[in-house]
């Protein structure tokens, strides 16, 4: 291993070289424009992943009557895996050429493919299970972008305004998010049997897709055209060639740290979208339609909240609270929501089974048949053996909790995991690391639906909740344990610290 030592005179005219580097990154000023545009394209990459949360289990039974659950767990998985090679992919793309739009640009094209296929899956004389899940493997490659354009705004933002600008970007992915189930919702009075362009159907569940299509093409529009690349956050080439600047090494426990909880923000995130429609379908008696709508106004009332913390956090005193005391609190609210989700044998229970009938063309019910059909009817499988013991969340705790505890604990861990990961990088190029950052997330979507699926069919929703709870514990045990490690990278390491970087360790005197 090299070591550097240096001269009083010598560290002199390092510190000082140190002070010119970061001085004249912040003399430079974030460019606006395009960091705007990047928030525009977030949202965007927030209304696609959230658009058909609340639809694709009723969509995927309308075209497979006999698709189970564990494959629509696959197909909800099947996204965040194509995410989870592009995230490097693009990352890696971004580092060496250091550009944003041109990846950016290729990956919207796939979203776009991806939701042309999952327009035309009514078309298909069969298989639409298989090609269901081929067009959300492709929309999860494209969505890969995203780990390209966080890591843009990380990079071009300037020290002072970093905070700002990565609650930002997270919020307007949060505002994306809250739009999508909005949106889903404008389309519901078409409903399922819709209309008739040509050979194209337009129904409640294929519209959204072909809106995406456009706004995918909308967003590779502005991107080539009205985006301007300026890095401002990072040290330039020039003031690299400086022999007296060093850049440390980040504290990899401190990366570790924020991927897992990154990771266990996208698991709270997919648990919600993964179990909601089933979830309350069972609990709740609600029928596909009523599923789709109460769940797309609660997600919609979360987000709307959400979006207005992230302001705060932006924009108010709130923001200069410490990062780990927001991520302290985050998880405490996340560990209570699973707390009261659980089914306590104090609840009202057991759950009630569907109504058996046969529906006809007219929508008539005729009883005594075996037909279970939950677009009529809500209710539990009777296929469930654990419905018989299950209690129920009362709908207000489960609402309160979606709606207000959530509220709370999505922005206070998105916002500060995303701007203290950056700064624990420090003044360097972000592409590769981000997308690691991305990967860890999308584990936690693949993984998430196929576990959670399969125990929530096997038995019940109790798993799935322990199975959160437990993984949550782990993040709050963790910021507890390396509290004083979650710092941002110090550019001027302490007199006498040996302090790694890129060819050795150098020492300050």
């Amino acid at each position: 291993m090299k070591i550097e030592t240096a001269n009083k005179e010598n560290d002199d005219d390092e510190i000082c070289s140190q002070k010119h580097s970061i001085k004249g990154s912040d003399e430079q000023r974030t460019p606006w424009p395009s960091v705007c545009l990047s928030f525009l394209v977030q949202t965007l990459n927030g209304i696609q992943f959230s658009i058909y949360i609340t639809s694709m289990w009723p969509y995927l039974t309308t075209l497979e009557p006999n698709a189970g659950l564990s494959f629509f767990g696959w197909i909800m998985s099947i996204y965040s895996i194509g995410q989870m090679f592009s995230s490097w992919i693009f990352g890696f793309w971004n580092q060496k050429t250091m550009s944003t739009k041109h990846p950016a640009a290729f990956g919207l094209a796939f979203t776009a493919l991806g939701n042309v296929i999952y327009g035309l899956l009514p078309l298909l004389p069969s298989y639409q299970a298989w090609f269901m899940l081929m067009a959300r493997f492709l929309a999860g490659f494209g969505s890969g972008t995203l780990s390209v354009i966080r890591s843009y705004c990380a990079m071009a933002s300037v020290a002072k305004d970093r905070a700002k600008v990565m609650s930002l970007a997270v919020g307007s992915f949060v505002l994306g998010l809250s739009l999508g189930p909005s949106i889903q919702s404008i389309f519901i009075p078409i409903g399922k049997d819709g209309i008739s362009i040509g050979p194209i159907i337009l129904n409640m569940y294929t519209a959204p897709a072909f809106l995406m299509v456009f706004i995918s093409l909308g967003s590779i529009f502005l991107l080539m055209f009205c985006f301007v690349e300026r890095y401002s956050g990072i040290i330039s080439s020039e003031e690299k060639s400086d022999p007296y600047l060093v850049i440390p090494k980040f504290d990899r426990i401190a990366a570790v740290v924020c991927i897992y909880l990154y990771f266990l923000l996208q698991l709270a995130g997919t648990s919600l979208e993964v179990m909601s429609t089933p979830l309350t379908i069972s609990l709740y008696n609600w029928p596909n339609a009523k599923a789709l709508f109460y769940n797309g106004t609660l997600q919609t009332i979360a987000c709307s909240i959400d979006i207005v913390v992230y302001l705060l956090i932006s924009f108010s005193r709130l923001g200069s609270l410490d990062k780990r005391i927001m991520l302290l609190i985050s998880l405490s609210c996340f560990i209570i929501y699973q707390i009261f989700t659980l089914p306590w044998p104090f609840y009202e229970g057991p759950l009630d089974y569907i109504e058996l009938g046969n529906f006809d063309a007219c929508v008539t019910y005729s009883p005594n048949s075996t037909v279970e059909d939950t677009a009529y009817s809500g209710g539990c499988y009777r296929r469930y053996a654990w419905c018989a013991h299950t209690k129920r969340v009362p709908l207000p705790i489960y609402a309160f909790g979606y709606t207000i505890v959530l509220a709370i604990a999505f922005p206070f861990l998105a916002a500060p995991v995303g701007i203290l990961f950056s700064e624990v990088l420090g003044p360097r190029k972000q592409g590769v690391m981000q997308g690691v950052n991305e990967i860890g997330g999308c584990i936690a979507r693949c993984i998430t639906p196929i576990i959670q699926s399969m125990l929530f069919e096997s038995s019940g929703y109790i798993f799935p909740v322990l199975m959160n709870l437990t993984l949550l514990a782990a993040g709050l045990l963790s910021m507890i344990v390396f509290y004083g490690r979650m710092t941002p990278l110090k550019m001027k390491p302490n007199i006498g610290v040996a302090t790694p970087y890129k060819k050795g360790v150098f020492y300050r005197f």
